[in-house]
């Protein structure tokens, strides 16, 4: 890849492709992407599978996500240049080679995420206790009036992906995206995903995880595999389910901390002990 110099002018520059040579710095030089996805070419197109995989990173660097975008890159010399990018694939080509790439880049672009964060340095910020914070949520997509696969009802009651992703640190870096139908429920898949993300987050660094779910995941097979797992405290907002919403709030109004943020509303807060048995059947 061209190494690119970066220098301070006087001068003013409007581009959108400026931040796309420090996007191909970080792939090429800092990911090890191209030495695990191979740098020769596959199949009849003679394109190596990193420079499909460069191109489509441009893209959504670029905030483009459709294949189609592809096809205003593919005499774009800067676009090539910047990421380092041997030939640039055909709409067509593109699609069908990541069709057939299918799942199994995912776990080496994950590993090679971590691998760009720990070669870079980047800082990842604890609170003051030491603990490293480790988010985890879904957040739904508004993919309406489209018919792209797996696009169905979310709980905002739009059609649409609901994906799940976890952020590390103070900095909020992404650990990992995970891309899910409308319609699934956040509680299923979370504990291998939780799982997964907190084994990758320990190799950033040694100091304990506290990991925070939305009430989405307030499950005990969530709670229990939290609880098994090392250095980690975690924080679950409470699902209320099944539970007399009244009798709680009259409960934390008699007994609990009570303030006064401004007039006419009151917060209350109470600290409850509870101990739930594990069903270890399955």
């Amino acid at each position: 890849m061209k190494r690119m110099l970066l220098e301070q002018s006087s001068e003013e520059f409007y581009t959108s492709h400026s931040g796309l040579v420090l996007a191909g710095a970080c792939i090429n030089r800092y990911s090890d992407l191209g030495r695990l996805v191979g740098r020769m070419a596959k199949g009849s197109d003679h394109i190596a599978e990193i420079d499909i995989l460069r191109s489509y990173l441009g893209l959504l660097c670029l905030g483009k996500s459709d294949y189609q975008a592809i096809a205003d890159k593919r005499e774009d010399d800067s676009f090539k240049q910047a990421l380092g990018i041997g030939r640039i694939p055909s709409v067509e080509r593109l699609r069908q080679r990541l069709d057939e790439a299918g799942t199994e880049l995912i776990p080496v672009i994950h590993r090679c995420s971590r691998t760009m964060l720990k070669r870079l340095k980047a800082p990842i910020t604890s609170y003051w206790s030491g603990l490293i914070p480790l988010d985890v949520d879904i957040f739904p997509q508004d993919n309406s009036n489209t018919k792209k696969e797996g696009v169905s009802r979310t709980y905002k009651n739009y059609d649409g992906y609901a994906p799940m992703a976890a952020y590390l640190g103070m900095e909020g870096w992404c650990l990992e995206v995970e891309l899910r139908p409308g319609s699934q429920h956040s509680q299923n898949g979370c504990v291998d995903f939780i799982t997964r993300v907190i084994s990758g987050a320990k190799e950033l660094g040694r100091q304990p995880l506290l990991v925070r779910a939305d009430a989405g995941n307030d499950a005990q097979k969530t709670l229990v595999a939290l609880e098994d797992a090392e250095k980690t405290h975690y924080i679950v907002k409470w699902n209320p389910r099944g539970s007399d919403i009244r009798s709680w709030r009259d409960k934390v109004f008699a007994e609990g901390v009570v303030k006064t943020p401004r007039p006419g509303k009151r917060v209350g807060t109470v600290v409850v002990g509870e101990r739930t048995k594990v069903n270890d059947k399955p």
